[in-house]
């Protein structure tokens, strides 16, 4: 940054009204700066609400806050539940996931991040920027709607997990897992021929799965039951990442589409990286997900990210098993180019199609 620029907070808007950019300016840290000092607060409205950002520009790091307030709902009778989250967003525009935490404190909703890290990877020139979402549940209240029955599905799922009525037991990685036959059968056609048809497991009450954890069973059931996936628990992204490979793997072996679909956007979402986007467009390329893998030719058309990821022995051994990406690749990093030659004429970078 530019000795004497003052530091500076504003929001961007986009075009999507739950979202909107935070672009924060920082002198960098020093021994003459003051712990604690505050950038004087902007407003905006979002998805319906009013939303007041802080950042604080402390010695161990950056604290962005968000405090939000929403109006009531006469007709629906109370205000709604807002849940926000921030993200920092790396120096190529996309969501840096493993920098920076998120709590919730006294009504502010607060993202913190070293100094250190924002500078190694999200600053740009003088500036940084933060991405922020608001989801409004404008659900009624309980009070103010008619009672309704609870959900089949639910109802289904508690008596699974009190085995009562069980019909058919899977053994997963040493684990036993009780379901009902004919919930199974309705939600996946290959659970249906291996039930009710005349595969030898129609007539087995304990049917054993090879090469799947239980864990990833389990999810698949819980989504057969309730058409939802289990909370993640708090888990980190990286972790949450790999378990919606493996039960996209499973999904699609019992072909439960729909599953396969939410787990497909969850990993085209915000979840590639330079150490799995290898195993990622493996995936999709095995199980045919083609727009996980549509999003990860267009990581690595980035010249910088095909630079890290091509010298590693997984991507060698990637595009020996399957050639036909080798030419993919080069292909999107051709159009990459053509694209950036277009929209700026006088630019021209270099990037050696691997």
């Amino acid at each position: 940054m530019a000795e004497g620029n003052r530091s500076s907070f504003e929001i961007v808007p986009r075009k999507d009204t739950s979202l909107f950019h935070m672009r924060v300016s920082l002198s960098p840290p020093d021994d003459t700066r003051s712990a604690g000092r505050v950038i004087k607060k902007t407003k905006t409205v979002v998805a319906g609400c009013e939303c007041a950002a802080y950042c604080a520009d402390m010695m161990s790091g950056i604290d962005v806050m968000l405090a939000l307030k929403a109006w009531p709902d006469r007709v629906l009778g109370g205000a709604p539940k807002v849940s926000p989250h921030m993200v920092l967003l790396d120096k190529t525009g996309s969501p840096a996931t493993s920098l920076g935490t998120n709590t919730h404190r006294e009504g502010l909703h607060i993202l913190h991040a070293s100094w250190d890290d924002v500078k190694a990877n999200c600053m740009v020139d003088n500036y940084f920027m933060v991405l922020c979402s608001v989801d409004i549940d404008w659900t009624p209240l309980a009070s103010s709607v008619k009672e309704e029955l609870p959900d089949l599905g639910h109802c289904l799922a508690m008596m699974s997990d009190k085995q009562e009525l069980t019909d058919v037991s899977f053994d997963v990685s040493g684990e036993s897992l009780n379901a009902h036959r004919l919930v199974l059968a309705a939600r996946s056609p290959v659970f249906k021929a291996e039930l009710y048809g005349p595969m030898v497991e129609s007539k087995m009450t304990s049917i054993t799965v090879q090469d799947m954890e239980a864990s990833t069973f389990k999810s698949m059931l819980h989504y057969m039951y309730h058409g939802s996936l289990p909370d993640a628990g708090g888990k980190d992204v990286c972790s949450t990442m790999a378990q919606y490979q493996h039960l996209l793997v499973a999904a699609d072996r019992y072909g439960v589409e729909e599953l396969k679909k939410i787990c497909e956007d969850k990993l085209s979402g915000n979840g590639i990286t330079v150490d799995n986007v290898v195993s990622m467009l493996e995936l999709a390329e095995d199980h045919v997900c083609p727009k996980l893998k549509a999003r990860c030719l267009d990581f690595l058309a980035d010249g910088d990210n095909l630079k890290m990821v091509a010298i590693s022995d997984a991507y060698i051994h990637l595009i020996q098993s399957f050639p036909n990406l080798l030419v993919e690749v080069r292909s999107r990093i051709k159009k990459a180019l053509e694209e950036s030659t277009t929209m700026n004429p006088g630019a021209h970078k270099k990037t050696r199609l691997c």
